[in-house]
């Protein structure tokens, strides 16, 4: 859910709140919360386009980049998820609440774990980056995850309704044997093996 819609009369942290609450209260399995991309203040199209929901305000702060402003994309969602997961404890539930957003790394994720602001932590461009960072970090070997550097190169790919990879890997070991790779030839289409 959207901890804030981020678009003038749209929701907020208060509505949220609420929503997240009647959530936990009908028996949810958890309460994932983000933020913005509505369509609502997106850029018009040029002809023959569509919409895109990530431009304007909203779509900013729904897949802001490293480039983006002094916070950088790091964790923005955390304050919202912490709001809601007390908002859900006050009425006395314990239905999980997921932190997304802008989370990289494994000290980043401990912390906001250990300090209550959520139960879960989700990190979809990172475990894109590197699919087995879980693993490296379990194994105490977190040296070696390859870091997402939040700069939507993924995202725009997907704009473009390309197959979706990443920068840091798509296009290194291209002569890998049997390797999958894109329409042209040029990206492969799954991070190279980790070499334990």
């Amino acid at each position: 859910m959207l901890g804030d819609e981020v678009i003038a009369g749209g929701s907020d942290l208060a509505d949220a709140a609420q929503f997240a609450r009647v959530f936990a209260a009908a028996g949810m399995d958890f309460v994932s919360v983000s933020k913005g991309g509505k369509f609502d203040d997106a850029q018009q199209p040029r002809v023959g386009e569509a919409v895109y929901p990530y431009t304007g305000p909203s779509g900013y702060e729904c897949m802001p980049t490293i480039h983006s402003d002094a916070r950088g994309p790091f964790a923005r969602n955390v304050p919202l998820a912490a709001a809601i997961r007390a908002a859900i404890r006050d009425d006395g539930r314990t239905t999980p609440v997921v932190a997304a957003g802008g989370i990289h790394g494994f000290d980043q994720a401990e912390a906001i774990l250990a300090a209550g602001h959520a139960d879960i932590v989700a990190a979809a461009r990172q475990s894109l980056a590197d699919p087995d960072w879980f693993l490296k970090v379990r194994l105490g070997r977190g040296a070696e995850v390859r870091r997402c550097k939040f700069t939507n190169y993924c995202e725009a790919l997907d704009t473009q309704h390309k197959q979706v990879t990443c920068q840091l890997w798509d296009r290194v070991e291209l002569d890998e044997p049997d390797l999958a790779r894109s329409h042209d030839g040029r990206r492969r289409l799954v991070a190279p093996r980790w070499r334990r």
